[in-house]
C-alpha cells in the first residue's frame, strides 16, 4: 500500500473513531446537542412546555415531564430501545446502564398533538454529569 492510501486509511479511521467517541461518551450531555441549541429550541418551541422543564433541558438534565424529543436533543439517540420505543437506555462503552428512561403518551396534547413523555427514570437522571450547583469535575471513563 502506497503512503497516501495508507495516509488516507489512517484519517478515515480515526475520524471514525473519533465521531463515534462522542455517541459512547458515559456523559450523556456529551451525546446531545449543544447548550445554544436547547436554548433556541425552548425559546423558538417550547410553547405548551412548562418553565421549569425548559430550565432543566438547557442546564442538561432530565426531569418526568419532558417529551421524547427533548430527551433526544438532550442526550442523543439511545443505546437500546425496548417495549415499541417506550422504553430508551442509555449506556457506557461496555454496556453498563447508565440511564433508563420509560415514556407513555401524554394526557394532555401541546399543539394539538398527544406527545410521548418521561414517565419515570431509573439509573442517573443527570446522565453521568454532577447535580446541579456542584462545582466538582465529572469522572469521565
Amino acid at each position: 500500500m502506497n503512503r497516501s492510501k495508507l495516509a488516507l486509511v489512517l484519517l478515515s479511521t480515526a475520524l471514525l473513531f473519533g465521531c463515534s467517541s462522542k455517541n459512547v461518551s458515559p456523559i450523556l450531555i456529551e451525546r446531545g446537542v449543544q447548550q445554544y441549541e436547547r436554548e433556541y429550541l425552548v425559546t423558538q418551541e417550547g410553547f405548551g412546555i412548562d418553565n421549569r422543564l425548559k430550565k432543566i433541558f438547557v442546564q442538561g438534565y432530565l426531569e418526568e415531564g419532558m417529551t421524547q424529543e427533548m430527551v433526544n436533543m438532550l442526550w442523543g439517540p439511545p443505546d437500546r430501545e425496548f417495549e415499541e420505543g417506550l422504553t430508551w437506555e442509555y449506556c457506557t462503552r461496555d454496556g453498563s446502564l447508565i440511564t433508563r428512561v420509560k415514556f407513555k403518551k401524554s394526557d394532555l396534547p401541546r399543539l394539538g398533538n398527544f406527545e410521548m413523555v418521561v414517565t419515570s427514570i431509573e439509573g442517573d437522571q443527570y446522565g453521568g454529569s454532577l447535580p446541579p450547583g456542584s462545582t466538582a469535575e465529572p469522572n469521565k471513563k
